[in-house]
């Protein structure tokens, strides 16, 4: 008897355990099937608010309900879906999909969708990082970080003064082909393609005829057109000051034209402006109306006749009022708008050769340009220890220089610019609010990262903007949600059938004599026989609560009192032997 006791008190407590566990998930689902048909009453009213609003009527067909369900959700509907149902979501999609329930959130202060990811490397949306790919740089654009460049240009179509056409034909027909541009598309970097024209001369005759201005507008407007650019990007240099009125109505006539000529888009034109010489010719404030974004060509300041020294000096060093400082100074006074205003950087430096004369006096002529790479391939590691070198950092201009000197009285001095001192001028852009920075030119570090960390850590987020999380990867949840409600009393009724099924052939189970003495005899057996009738007890007091009367908790009480009174009535399971024939 006792032990018949312990038996039973034994099982009471499993009940218990049982119960209480299918009461919280109980819970839980009749809570999840409301917000289901909440979400659902709120998406089909979107959905005809907007077929009210295109005059849409009647029934559409699958595809056209696809489009439009992908697109109509609202930032509360998409997170409230996500909250409730991202498991369901990340179980579909998979956990370490780009978007899951764990790293989506909608910014309400900046209206976006935004994503955490730690392997996605991207640029602010309030900042600019610039580029250009010269085409002599071939092939190097396979190792740029394309997801650290919000716009990308090629440089370029080389202004023919003569026709408006190019002169180039080679490199525009690479233009037509580089799978570059399908890289940086895959990464959202914008594509322009550059147009540059050099010299008093070529501006002089472009600008005169108004002819000329349409055949390059439609010469471009069918580039852009070919590859899905973006826009464009002018780099005239060496404008005549008596063409500034007419450079301005170029550019007005380039905006109209490339509006009416490129529909699927709103075009954008880039305009470079010179460091130091000529930039009074060019008009900024009128420029301005038709210009997305002004570039600061931030370099070539010490290249030529003047003193050697940096080729982008933070202050003035040896030249006076030659600086990047008085460069950005100018163009605010005359009322730029930093808003759309990048700073654009070498990655180059200058060699200079020096001559030290008998008198003691020491001359030194301008050599060459030298790329990053090339400077950190000259002085290497091994280089420097050998000639006992040390670069020095000059802190008014925030650049570096070695100095070598020969036996024959001869010098070579190279300045550049590193990581450190990019990244000082970097700060200097932020500091007077502009939006961001450029680069020239691309491929000129190749094989290094660093300037690339630097570009990171200050202008990259974690971040990623995502207009439709649930309709950018194809919005399963949504549909399978919305099959299930369009399907509920098919699934309703399958279900039920499914559950009889499983019912008469427990019970058809039960009539052979050997099932019935297995679970008498064995105590184990009996413990499974009550599980599987409370489990068809359950839904069944369920949809008794949902379809009649019992609208409140008791229904738990009743599957509970159910359970115990199954306990008991199997208690008393007597089954006589039966001899086996």
């Amino acid at each position: 008897m006792n032990h018949c006791l312990k038996n039973f008190a034994l099982i009471f407590l499993s009940f218990i355990l049982v119960f209480s566990s299918c009461r919280r998930q109980t819970m839980k689902l009749r809570s999840s099937v409301r917000r289901t048909q909440n979400d659902a009453r709120y998406f089909n009213r979107d959905v005809n608010n907007v077929k009210n609003l295109l005059g849409i009527q009647g029934d559409e067909n699958k595809s056209n309900n696809d489009s439009l369900a992908s697109n109509i959700y609202t930032p509360i509907d998409q997170k409230n879906i996500f909250t409730s149902y991202g498991y369901i979501y990340d179980a579909i999609n998979g956990s370490d999909d780009l978007v899951n329930s764990s790293n989506f959130y909608w910014d309400s202060i900046q209206k976006v969708y935004y994503v955490r990811d730690r392997k996605y490397r991207k640029i602010k949306p309030e900042n600019e990082v610039f580029g250009w790919h010269p085409y002599w740089m071939g092939s190097a654009w396979k190792s740029y970080p394309f997801e650290l460049l919000s716009t990308i240009s090629y440089f370029s179509y080389k202004l023919d003064p003569k026709t408006g056409s190019y002169t180039n034909p080679e490199q525009i027909q690479e233009w037509r082909k580089t799978a570059m541009i399908d890289s940086a598309k895959l990464k959202k970097t914008k594509i322009l393609l550059t147009v540059s024209s050099h010299g008093y001369k070529n501006n002089n005759s472009f600008l005169g005829d108004q002819s000329k201005w349409s055949t390059m507008i439609d010469s471009l407007t069918n580039l852009l057109k070919y590859r899905d650019a973006d826009g464009v990007d002018i780099n005239f240099e060496g404008l005549p000051y008596l063409k500034r009125g007419s450079f301005n109505r170029f550019i007005q006539a380039l905006r109209k034209r490339l509006n009416q000529n490129i529909t699927n888009k709103t075009p954008i034109i880039s305009m470079t402006l010179p460091a130091v010489d000529s930039r009074e010719i060019f008009d900024v404030l009128h420029l301005n109306k038709f210009v997305d974004l002004f570039v600061i060509m931030g370099y070539d300041y010490n290249t030529g006749p003047q003193l050697q020294g940096a080729v982008a000096p933070l202050l003035p060093f040896e030249t006076e009022n030659i600086s990047l400082n008085n460069t950005l100074k100018y163009y605010l006074d005359i009322g730029i708008d930093p808003k759309k205003t990048i700073l654009a950087l070498p990655y180059y430096g200058s060699m200079w050769e020096g001559t030290l004369s008998e008198d003691g006096s020491t001359s030194s002529m301008f050599e060459r340009k030298v790329t990053y790479r090339e400077i950190r391939s000259l002085f290497n590691e091994d280089f420097i220890t050998r000639n006992k070198l040390t670069p020095v950092l000059e802190k008014k201009s925030m650049t570096n220089y070695f100095n070598i000197n020969y036996p024959d009285n001869t010098s070579k001095e190279v300045w550049f610019d590193d990581d450190y001192t990019l990244g000082k001028k970097y700060d200097f852009a932020l500091t007077n609010k502009l939006k961001g920075v450029g680069i020239w030119a691309l491929g000129y570090d190749n094989g290094y990262n660093e300037l690339w960390d630097v570009i990171e850590n200050k202008f990259a987020t974690d971040k990623l903007k995502v207009e439709d999380p649930v309709g950018q990867i194809e919005g399963y949840p949504i549909k399978v949600s919305s099959y299930i409600l369009e399907k509920r009393d098919l699934l309703l009724v399958t279900s039920l059938f499914f559950l009889f099924a499983v019912a008469i052939g427990f019970i058809i189970t039960l009539s052979d004599w050997k099932v019935r003495d297995s679970i008498a005899r064995n105590q184990f057996h009996r413990f499974i026989m009550v599980m599987i009738v409370f489990i068809f007890l359950t839904p069944i007091v369920y949809l008794i609560n949902e379809l009649f009367f019992l609208k409140s908790n008791w229904k738990y009480y009743v599957v509970f009192i159910l359970g115990v009174l199954t306990l008991y009535l199997t208690s008393l399971i007597k089954i006589k032997s039966i001899k086996k024939p």
